[in-house]
């Protein structure tokens, strides 16, 4: 058994690798949703922000992956993986997102000029 004062060792954390991966959890969760309920997901409000909130939450997946790649490699910090990962995710996501909202705005002109609202 231990003494009382003595400490445990454990291995140093990567937290920039747990902020990008829970980011990029975030952004397929709120990405996926749109695909749950396709027909409002076409009213302009409710698209803006959500992709507003997917391209946030990808880019700093991202973001935060590079960061939690670099570090587990010059610092020897666990994480590597799961940060490639959340890169991946993230861009997936974004490039998910603008596809979404070119559909929806070409939605919205394609109304717009059947019904005569542009000349």
């Amino acid at each position: 058994m231990g003494e009382v004062g003595e400490q445990v060792r454990t291995q140093p954390e990567n937290r920039a690798a747990a902020l990008s991966m829970g980011a990029a959890l975030t952004a397929v969760i709120v990405a996926s949703g749109s695909m749950w309920a396709a027909a409002a997901s076409f009213y302009m409000p409710a698209t803006g922000g959500w992709f507003v909130l997917v391209e946030l939450t990808a880019l700093t997946a991202v973001v935060s992956g590079h960061v939690a790649r670099r570090r587990a490699k010059r610092q020897g910090l666990p994480g590597r993986w799961w940060a490639l990962a959340s890169i991946v995710a993230g861009w997936v996501c974004a490039l998910y997102a603008g596809l979404v909202m070119v559909v929806a705005v070409g939605v919205f002109a394609g109304f717009a000029v059947l019904f005569g609202a542009v000349h």
